[in-house]
């Protein structure tokens, strides 16, 4: 056998190593579950107290309500994000979890500012 020619493969030996797909951990969908329960309460909740439409009034205690649900979600959705920093370590998956939940505080903000405002 020369130093030039492959090993002769036996058939039950593979060339590529067997897929296998990734699954998350239960840590990982209790996270995610938990960051979906974030998101219902933080946007479904105003949007039924106070409707889709921005120039509308609403009293204010209805604002103060929806302002308190979105802010709460976000909350659930930040503790979601670091329960899903603290199972995977990974600071990316992190991010991705905790930008939305900026955003939808800020968006919350944002809606009892235009309730306010169009209400007087």
């Amino acid at each position: 056998m020369s130093a030039h020619t492959t090993p002769a493969r036996h058939e039950e030996q593979r060339a590529i190593a067997p897929i296998r797909w990734p699954r998350p951990s239960s840590g990982t969908v209790v996270a995610l579950v938990i960051w979906l329960v974030g998101v219902l309460v933080s946007a479904i909740v105003p949007l039924a107290l106070l409707g889709a439409d921005p120039y509308s009034a609403a009293p204010g205690g209805r604002i103060a309500v929806g302002l308190t649900f979105t802010l709460v979600g976000a909350l659930i959705m930040v503790f979601s994000a670091y329960l899903l920093y603290r199972k995977s370590g990974s600071i990316g998956a992190a991010i991705l979890a905790f930008v939305p939940s900026f955003v939808m505080a800020v968006l919350g903000i944002l809606m009892a500012t235009m309730k306010v405002l169009y209400g007087v």
